[in-house]
């Protein structure tokens, strides 16, 4: 298997993943969802959920120690942002689809791009990155691309910094984690719990994604590019 995994290319193989990463069951609207990825899609389609996403955990690369003190939302952050790093390829979140990606992945092998998605929404989709630097983002929304729905190169320089930059965050919060894990699939910091306690958990929503993930394409938007991808935005929970 571990061989298998090191060679794995997800461009080459029109692969798309998606993930469930709690053991909680789906809703049927999700469930719904699934089934319209993979009739649809036209591609493999490899489903992760909290035990065979462990089959995807290369040996040389283990998953951070944070992770499994993570939100099943964060868990999910992290995940798509290892498999697109090690094995490329395209990821989906679990919304409705009725697009063809077979055409999408063509056109990426066919270019020296390192990314395509499709291009956000507006500014009220770009990660709250705070200062002059999230004002840039918002403005340039149009050369973003959106977080729900993208297909990657495998180790190029863009998923190389978004590693090792969702690494470095679980780092310098792997104390603080241990102390206070997730205790709900959506946990977030300063949360408030139905007994009315607040969370001591230490990511905010959009800290080990969209506020990585964002300026990062910014970066490299000369060489990610744009197409129709995107999922479903309503009906899906």
């Amino acid at each position: 298997m571990s061989e298998f995994l090191a060679r794995f290319d997800g461009v080459a193989t029109n692969t798309v993943f998606c993930i469930w990463a709690g053991g909680n069951a789906m809703s049927n609207q999700r469930i719904s969802a699934l089934w319209s990825i993979v009739n649809n899609l036209q591609c493999p389609v490899a489903f992760l959920n909290h035990v065979s996403m462990r089959h995807w955990e290369l040996p040389s690369q283990p998953f951070h120690p944070a992770f499994e003190l993570l939100s099943q939302t964060h868990k999910a952050d992290y995940l798509r942002c290892y498999l697109m790093h090690h094995f490329g390829g395209g990821y989906t979140d679990l919304k409705p689809s009725a697009i063809g990606w077979w055409p999408l992945f063509e056109r990426l092998r066919a270019s020296q791009a390192m990314a395509l998605g499709y291009s956000e929404v507006g500014p009220g989709g770009v990660a709250p990155v705070p200062g002059p630097k999230g004002d840039e983002l918002r403005a340039n929304y149009a050369s973003l691309i959106g977080l729900c729905a993208f297909i990657f190169r495998r180790n190029s320089p863009l998923t190389t910094a978004w590693y090792e930059a969702t690494v470095g965050l679980l780092d310098q919060k792997l104390a603080t984690l241990r102390r206070h894990p997730a205790r709900h699939p959506q946990d977030q910091l300063a949360a408030r719990f139905e007994d009315g306690s607040i969370s001591e958990y230490p990511l905010r929503w959009t800290e080990l994604l969209g506020d990585i993930f964002h300026p990062l394409v910014y970066q490299y938007r000369e060489q990610i590019l744009h197409d129709v991808i995107a999922p479903q935005f309503h009906s899906y929970r």
